[in-house]
């Protein structure tokens, strides 16, 4: 598996095809950014590198040794793997053994540490005395979604490595050549922000009733004789589950209010989010003006902002909601959110 063979993030991509080519790989490394953006994938792409037997900059994915280590049975290549909630300090341990070893048949010897920031303390003080003195024949990969819980000792030893959310138009081609229709391989592409490995295993009915739930709360908020039904769902719930099914939920109603702002201001249908709820759509053209559209979409980037820093989901579902109901030449009170 080469790098080509994995989505997006062409920017990191490049440095290491770089580091490779001036045989310049650092023997620490950490892979952070977004779930289902192919850092795991990546990781193992570069094992496959280091010990390519045909190339020097990127894996063949054709050699012995590619294929071993595509199939788990490289000696050299080894991942470290959380035991339940966290990394043990054994297992830590053990690589440490390993690692000062000369490789057994590769010419590098490569570890790859997955949901490093499960590590416990012992086994990150470990893993940060490693990372001190590395051997010159081994390198670690440290693969996180949440950097912050790595320890900044460990953070400053590693040449750190920015994934970003995979790009949708890249999705979609990735979801047709997997026999998904255009036209569902859009909107499932907007539906997971970014995460590659989500879009591939979601199921088709499955993302439309969630599509039709965020399309009646939308509706609710248009329509003043509903009133409760968005904050009845969301507004006095605490659970971190109905936390993302929230922040879904808010993207997937912005989705239709961007639809019909481009209804609005006439644009290209083509470029619909939501092009069979197009009739729909265009049914509330008269509802709301240009100015409460936009209105709504700032709304939504600031409860998403709040739900990503962890505050107290209740009050912003609340407060999303009360300052929709305020008049949008409330500027006092808008600036609030």
């Amino acid at each position: 598996m080469g790098f080509d063979n994995i989505l997006g993030n062409s920017r990191v991509k490049k440095i290491l095809r770089l580091a490779l080519q001036k045989n310049r790989l650092p023997n620490s490394l950490l892979f952070y950014g977004p779930e289902g953006v192919g850092k795991r994938s990546l990781a193992f792409a570069l094992a496959m590198a280091v010990n390519c037997e045909r190339r020097r900059d990127e894996a063949c994915g054709e050699c012995p040794t590619c294929l071993a280590i595509s199939g788990g049975r490289f000696p050299d290549v080894q991942e470290i793997k959380p035991s339940g909630q966290v990394i043990k300090v054994e297992h830590v341990r053990e690589m440490r053994q390993f690692a000062y070893m000369r490789p057994m048949i590769g010419r590098k010897r490569v570890f790859i540490i997955s949901e490093a920031d499960k590590m416990s303390e012992d086994s990150s003080n470990t893993v940060l005395k490693i990372l001190e003195e590395p051997p010159l024949f081994s390198h670690f990969i440290l693969v996180t979604d949440n950097p912050h819980l790595i320890l900044p000792t460990i953070k400053s030893r590693c040449q750190v490595l920015q994934f970003v959310p995979v790009g949708r138009e890249e999705i979609t081609r990735a979801l047709v050549e997997k026999g998904c229709r255009e036209d569902r391989a859009r909107i499932i592409s907007l539906f997971v922000r970014g995460n590659l490995e989500e879009a591939l295993d979601l199921n088709w009915d499955e993302v439309q009733n969630v599509r039709r739930e965020a399309w009646t709360l939308f509706l609710s908020i248009l329509k003043p004789e509903k009133p409760a039904l968005f904050l009845r769902s969301y507004g006095f719930a605490q659970r971190n589950l109905i936390r993302e099914d929230l922040k879904i939920t808010l993207e997937i109603m912005a989705s239709f209010c961007r639809d019909l702002v481009l209804m609005k201001e006439r644009g290209d249908l083509s470029l619909l989010l939501n092009p069979d709820y197009g009739e729909d759509i265009r049914a509330l053209e008269n509802v709301w003006s240009l100015e409460r559209c936009w209105e709504f979409l700032r709304r939504v980037d600031g409860a998403v902002y709040g739900l990503a820093k962890n505050l107290n989901m209740s009050l912003i579902a609340s407060a999303f909601y009360s300052l929709l109901g305020e008049d949008t030449h409330d500027r006092d009170n808008l600036s609030r959110f």
